[in-house]
């Protein structure tokens, strides 16, 4: 009995050529990476600058403005704040004082006191511009103190009984000294000191001759 042999040749043949179609595509086959690709380097140029503590620069935050107030007392004024002692004055005035005509005449709104005041404390804004001429008598008579409105506690002494509020006073700041022209009003002797000394030489023995 003959086998037929030509089915097996072909078989060995045929699994040649598929696995030569599948090693050509496997080699022609691009894999993606495994990783993604590094970053590139920062450039020196564009550095982040930062400050020597490593903090950014803080938000200015606006100062929210200051009631205008008086506070008189009928104790003797300490260090800091008004000694202990009866609460004569609590005053606040307009926000608006440095514009409204009652505080803004020239000689200012005047006030009786209910008692002798010994110490006092003015805040305000400095855009306000309010001061308070403090007086021994009563309806602002006889002056005894100046006190200017400041945007801090400072206590302000002296015996008053009234006092005169001025708002809107325009501060003035007084011009840096110059100095420049000091050399220019020196003037020296002709012939230096020696000339000066031998004329005072002079005029005395004139003034013993006529002796």
């Amino acid at each position: 009995m003959r086998i037929a042999s030509q089915p097996l040749v072909q078989l060995p043949l045929a699994l040649l050529c598929l696995a030569g179609l599948t090693a050509s595509r496997v080699v022609n086959r691009e894999d993606p990476p495994l990783l993604p690709p590094a970053p590139d380097e920062p450039v020196a140029a564009q550095a982040t600058i930062t400050r020597p503590n490593g903090t950014a620069n803080a938000p200015v935050v606006a100062t929210p403005p200051i009631p205008i107030t008086v506070k008189l007392f009928a104790s003797s004024p300490g260090v800091k704040t008004c000694r202990s002692g009866s609460q004569l004055v609590n005053m606040v005035l307009p926000p608006n004082a440095s514009s409204d005509p009652t505080f803004t005449t020239a000689g200012g709104q005047c006030y009786n006191l209910p008692g002798t005041a010994q110490c006092g404390i003015f805040m305000a804004n400095k855009a306000d511009g309010c001061e308070a001429k403090l007086f021994r008598g009563e309806r602002c008579a006889h002056f005894v103190n100046l006190a200017v409105f400041l945007n801090e506690a400072r206590p302000v002494g002296g015996f008053f009984t009234s006092m005169s509020i001025k708002c809107g006073v325009k501060s003035v700041e007084p011009p840096p000294l110059n100095l420049g022209g000091l050399g220019a009003q020196t003037h020296k002797p002709a012939g230096g000191k020696g000339a000066r000394g031998a004329r005072t030489v002079d005029s005395a023995m004139g003034t013993v001759g006529e002796g």
